[in-house]
Formats: C-alpha cells, sequence, structure tokens
C-alpha cells in the first residue's frame, strides 16, 4: 500500500511540476496537415499573400512553463491544422486570472532587441517577480503569473514573390 502511495505521489508531483500549457484555437483546418511551419512577428515580412485560418492563444505558469515549450505547442497544433505561417500577434505577462487585457509590456516583435521576450522576463524577474517584498500599500502584490501568446494561423494563398515558377 506504501509503494502505490509512493507511486501516486510521484505521478501527481511530476504533473505539477511539468506544468500545463493552455491551448484555444478558434478558426477553421484545412484537413491537410503541414510539415514546415514558418513564425513571424510582423505581418510585412510574409511576403506573400495569405489567408487567416484562425487564431490561437497559448499560455502557461511564468515559472513553470517557457516561452519555447509554448511556441513548440502553437507549431504542433498549426501544423495539425494544415496552416503554413504562424504570426505572433502578441506576448504578455500578466496575472494569473486575467486573461484579456496586458499589464506589463508587450512584446510586438520577439526578435527585436527593444521589446523582446527577454525584457519582459527580465522586468518579472527584477521588478514584479519580486513576491513578498515590501510595497506600498496602493499597489497589491500578486503571487502567480502567466505567460500569454496570441497568434493567428495563415494558410497561404499565393507563391513567395521571389519564387521562379515551376518548369522554368
Amino acid at each position: 500500500m506504501k509503494s502505490l502511495v509512493k507511486i501516486f505521489s510521484a505521478v501527481v508531483l511530476a504533473a505539477v511540476l511539468s506544468g500545463c500549457v493552455s491551448y484555444e484555437y478558434k478558426g477553421e483546418s484545412t484537413g491537410v496537415p503541414t510539415s514546415d511551419v514558418e513564425v513571424f512577428s510582423d505581418s510585412a515580412r510574409i511576403g506573400r499573400s495569405y489567408k487567416v485560418l484562425g487564431r490561437a492563444v497559448v499560455s502557461g505558469n511564468y515559472q513553470d512553463v517557457s516561452r519555447e515549450r509554448m511556441m513548440d505547442t502553437l507549431l504542433e497544433k498549426a501544423r495539425s491544422s494544415g496552416a503554413d505561417a504562424v504570426l505572433i500577434v502578441e506576448q504578455q505577462v500578466m496575472p494569473a486570472g486575467e486573461v484579456s487585457r496586458p499589464v506589463f509590456d508587450t512584446a510586438f516583435d520577439f526578435n527585436d532587441t527593444n521589446r523582446s521576450w527577454s525584457q519582459i522576463e527580465k522586468d518579472m524577474d527584477l521588478t514584479y517577480g519580486e513576491i513578498g517584498k515590501r510595497r506600498p500599500p496602493n499597489i497589491q502584490s500578486v503571487s502567480s503569473y502567466r505567460r500569454v501568446i496570441r497568434a493567428e494561423f495563415l494558410k497561404y494563398t499565393a507563391p513567395a514573390k521571389n519564387t521562379v515558377p515551376a518548369g522554368k
């Protein structure tokens, strides 16, 4: 009986420590999975016409779920829906329970050093993440934060502008 309790405890602990990535998607699927999905953070860089298949949101506990793990989930879901590309619309860090508005700086382009995901993490770790520190009475202490990435799944409707048509 004790070994059964230990196994159950280990499974529960592993589940808690691994963190959970939440995923929501509103849109359509082509029915044909894709193998290669491009990632963009600026629609001007896409370079071809496309249609939006749908909108996705991935999120997870700030301390338990990495941005890379969230992106892996997003890309896996984009491939299974038949998307050719993912356009990152927003990246946010917000108190748990908040779902609609950013409380902290939003990273519009995660490759840009000025407003990057790493800057959001730095801000969290150096300022907002100092949970339990003495604060002025008008500032509410928040003990749990979530990472949120909002994206659009795209399906190309025309070849890239700089490609040569087949047979030429």
